[in-house]
């Protein structure tokens, strides 16, 4: 028998007993399992472990993906070469704010912004859209 009839073979006969299991219901399956002499509660605890050891291992992937997509968004990241003046940011960024009241910021202790908080915030609005470095040339 060559190695493609054998893998026919087991897929048909794993297809026709996953039907049978299909078809056998809770009440069959735990009198089988009852008559095997196996045990319901550790059974449900293996099941429950092998789930949550399936869960989070999706949950990794998923984070691991997450993590080299943000990496690749902040390697493409690059700040605009040429800013504008200090005071035209911080006019384009109160327009902004005033153009969109979806938009927050938090400052830290006190009234006033450092310069490079300035041109950091510009920046950051610039990735995300809200400034389009086209619409105010030098």
């Amino acid at each position: 028998m060559n190695q493609s009839k054998a893998r026919k073979e087991i897929a048909a006969l794993r297809d026709a007993a996953l039907e049978d299991l299909a078809k056998t219901t809770d009440l069959q399956l735990r009198q089988e399992a009852l008559e095997a002499g196996e045990d319901l509660g550790a059974i449900a605890a293996h099941m429950r472990a092998v789930m949550r050891g399936a869960a989070a291992s999706v949950h990794r992937q998923r984070l691991v993906q997450a993590r080299e997509q943000m990496e690749a968004q902040a390697r493409a990241h690059v700040a605009p070469v040429a800013r504008p003046t200090l005071g035209q940011i911080k006019q384009i960024i109160q327009t902004a704010f005033a153009r969109n009241p979806a938009l927050g910021l938090a400052y830290r202790e006190g009234k006033n912004q450092p310069d490079d908080d300035w041109l950091s915030l510009y920046d950051d609005l610039v990735a995300l859209g809200e400034i389009k470095t086209g619409d105010h040339e030098r």
